[in-house]
């Protein structure tokens, strides 16, 4: 290997593709013993077992391999396939968050809905204790002013009558004290 990096190719670089791997000393020291990483020379047409991770989708069985051209369209194929397979992957994700966004937006909606009914309700029966308040307070008022209204009757004719009256009875009884212990009515 080291005369081919050289430039100088001895028959048996020669004749080995660059795609085959250098021959393993043994077959029980092989590092890749669970991977099929066999190719073959291209001069002896043999097929070339491709890497199983690029077979991944289900794909018709996998044609003989023979040219780099046969590998370049295996790949441009996978790549294709993969290319596929996040587009769909795209699209399906594009899918779920429309409906996700949709929900939410709905959600959002119904939740707004509610405040706003929730926020009349409230305005509403807000309203509806001020008036009553509102009532209750002219009530209020109005009872006082009837209150102000009778203390101010019964106090002018507590003044004008019955105090008069009080005293005029007081008098006579005084007077009849007088006369009946016989006392001399008292200069004024």
């Amino acid at each position: 290997m080291g005369k081919r990096a050289s430039g100088k190719g001895t028959s048996a670089c020669a004749s080995r593709s660059f795609l085959s791997p250098p021959p393993f000393p043994s077959s029980s020291s092989k590092p890749f013993a669970n991977f099929d990483l066999t190719f073959v020379d291209a001069s002896s047409k043999k097929t070339l077992t491709p890497i199983p991770f690029l077979l991944s989708s289900p794909s018709p069985p996998p044609k003989t391999l023979a040219t780099i051209s046969d590998l370049k369209s295996l790949a441009s194929s996978h790549s294709d396939s993969i290319k596929r397979r996040l587009d769909l992957c795209h699209s399906e994700t594009l899918k779920e968050f429309d409906s996700s966004h949709t929900r939410i937006a709905k959600r959002f909606k119904i939740q707004t809905q509610a405040c706003l009914q929730l926020s009349e309700e409230i305005e509403k029966e807000y309203k509806k204790m001020s008036d009553r308040i509102h009532e209750n307070t002219e009530l209020i008022k109005a009872s006082y002013a009837e209150l102000i209204t009778e203390v101010h009757a019964t106090a002018s004719r507590v003044y004008k009558i019955s105090i008069p009256e009080l005293a005029k009875s007081m008098e006579k009884a005084i007077e009849g004290l007088r006369s009946r212990y016989k006392i001399p009515a008292a200069a004024v």
